[in-house]
This record gives structure tokens, sequence and C-alpha cells, in this order.
């Protein structure tokens, strides 16, 4: 898990940066709200164009976490994407969504749930990349979808190990324990279906920053390609299965 923490760990904007073409941002909801450390812009993985959103996780930092904005923010990607007919990749990489008071006041929690509702629904391809760090809400907002591709040294979990450890024992110093029981790592999470495909780190994205963009770029075209020869009428149903059956 430290290892998806690093500061020079590949995010969003690097991926963009290294391994995409075509790169047009965007910004805000449409209704006059932004979120700097939520990114949507449209792109070209290889020949596959996508609309791409997700959370930046440096800015994230130096600014404020994910808010409702932010999610708002997404949604207006999953709307362009439906609109433009093109796949839409989700990123995540998030130490989690704001926890503050004027957050919750701002409808962070039904804008979680909108979220989730939306991707679940939506009517074009979808592509989720669980890129390093994927804690809480936030993270979970940006899962659903046709295929799940996570790099090696990823994670998700609804509550950061340290969070549970500080919960059950009143100290995180017992975080890898709970890690491990979580079930929060890439394997644990392809072993129980919630991941498709591991994209491998040689041996850390953070040595090899562009030979691993280009690796993950290769992986979300291949991905986006297939998904393009599904017959419409086949890929909501087959998502709906996908995330009914989910930890049965």
């Amino acid at each position: 898990m430290t290892r998806s923490r690093r500061d020079d760990r590949p995010g969003i904007r690097t991926l963009l940066k290294l391994a995409a073409t075509d790169v047009t941002p965007l910004n805000g909801t449409g209704e006059g709200e932004a979120d700097p450390g939520l990114l949507l812009a449209l792109a070209r993985f290889g020949a596959a164009p996508a609309v791409v959103l997700g959370q930046d996780r440096r800015r994230q930092r130096a600014i404020a976490p994910l808010g409702p904005a932010g999610l708002r923010v997404a949604r207006r990607g999953m709307r362009l994407a439906a609109e433009l007919g093109l796949p839409l990749v989700t990123v995540i990489d998030t130490a989690g969504a704001a926890m503050s008071k004027a957050a919750e006041e701002g409808g962070l929690a039904a804008e979680i749930a909108r979220s989730l509702a939306d991707l679940v629904m939506l009517d074009a391809p979808t592509v989720c990349l669980l890129l390093g760090e994927g804690a809480g809400g936030g993270a979970l907002a940006l899962l659903p979808a046709d295929r799940v591709l996570a790099a090696q040294h990823a994670w998700l979990s609804p509550l950061p190990p340290e969070g549970a450890s500080a919960i059950l024992y009143r100290s995180v110093d017992f975080a890898p324990e709970i890690a491990q029981a979580q079930g929060v790592r890439a394997t644990d999470l392809r072993r129980d279906g919630i991941v498709d495909r591991i994209i491998p780190e040689e041996p850390d994205a953070a040595y090899e920053p562009r030979a691993f963009c280009e690796r993950v770029a290769r992986a979300l075209e291949f991905e986006i390609a297939r998904l393009l020869e599904t017959p419409k009428a086949d890929r909501l149903p087959a998502r709906l299965a996908r995330y009914r059956s989910l930890g049965i």
C-alpha cells in the first residue's frame, strides 16, 4: 500500500501525458461548478477514443479532497460519453472523498449514490482503471464498469486499513493485518471477481513511469476495442449481472 502513495508514482495526468494522444481537457459540471481535483478529458489510447475522468491525487492533497462538485464533474463526463457515443474510462487514484461538514451539507453522499447508479446504467462501454490508492466512497463512486483493470500495486477499500485499525484497536499499527483481512490488494480483488485484469509493474510504476503508462494504454486500448465489438444490447445485461452477483 505504501507504493501506491508515493509522490513520484504516475497518476492520471502522467498517464495522459506519456501514453495518450489527442488529449482535450474539459472543465466544470456544465452548471458553473468546477473541482480542481477531478480531471475530465477527451483522449485517445492507441486507436481507441474515450472520455477519461478521474481523481488527481496530488492536486487533491495540495488543494482539497474530492467533494460533491467533483462527483458532479464526473457525472458530466458520464453524460458526455453517452451523448457522444464514446467509451468511458474512469481512473481511481484517491485517498478518499472529503470528510467535512461542508461536503456532507453539499450532498456528498447523494452524489456518490448518483455516480454509482449512473455508471451501472450508463449507455456507453465503460472501463475502470484502478491506478493506485483506492480509498472510501470517492473510489467506489467510480468503480462500476464493464471491465475493471488494476495496476499491480493498486488497492481498493471502502475504508482505508488505517481507519479500520483505528476503529477496532484505537491504533493504526494493525493496518497491515487489517488490509490482509479485508482483501484490498489487486490480487485479492482479481480473485474475488472485482478486477478482471492486473497490469504488471516492473517492479514499481514509480521506477518506470513511461513504460508503465504505455503498458496501461495498451491494456485500455485492447479492452475498449473488445467492448466496442460487443453488441450494445448485450453490454448492459452483462454489466447488471456482474454487479448483482458480486460477493455472492
